[in-house]
């Protein structure tokens, strides 16, 4: 299977510990006024199609730069529209003991429990709360 990226960071400093390769996977619901990427809103846009196989090949040939301190964050857009694809990501790089981490406003279409044993970092952004 193939997920959508939008675009990558290579040397990421704000969206995790160290630094961070950082992956905007294309796709978000949610039309925040004041979001910083909204060109990753459509769920295709413009975006580029990739096995995670090849994108875990792409963070690996960063690791030296990040270190045992950084990692790899997966983005947007929202990454848990793309389950399946993030999953795969996150276990292949668990297997190549890099640091992972998603930033998310945890708004998707499943997987959580299974993309959570992959993750060493949730950071969870709540874009709004209602009163119970």
């Amino acid at each position: 299977m193939k997920g959508r990226i939008n675009s990558i960071e290579t040397l990421g400093t704000l969206d995790g510990p160290g630094i961070r390769f950082v992956v905007f996977l294309q796709g978000c619901k949610l039309r925040c006024l004041y979001c910083h990427n909204p060109e990753t809103w459509d769920l295709v846009g413009d975006s580029q199609e990739i096995f995670p196989q090849e994108l875990v090949e792409k963070v690996e040939k960063y690791k030296n730069y990040f270190g045992k301190d950084g990692g790899v964050t997966f983005s947007g857009g929202e990454p848990l529209l793309q389950p399946e694809f993030l999953l795969e990501c996150l276990r292949l790089c668990k297997e190549k003991n890099i640091h992972t981490v998603i930033d998310t406003a945890g708004v998707g279409f499943g997987e959580y429990e299974e993309i959570l044993k992959y993750v060493d970092l949730v950071i969870l952004d709540i874009k709004a709360v209602e009163e119970a």
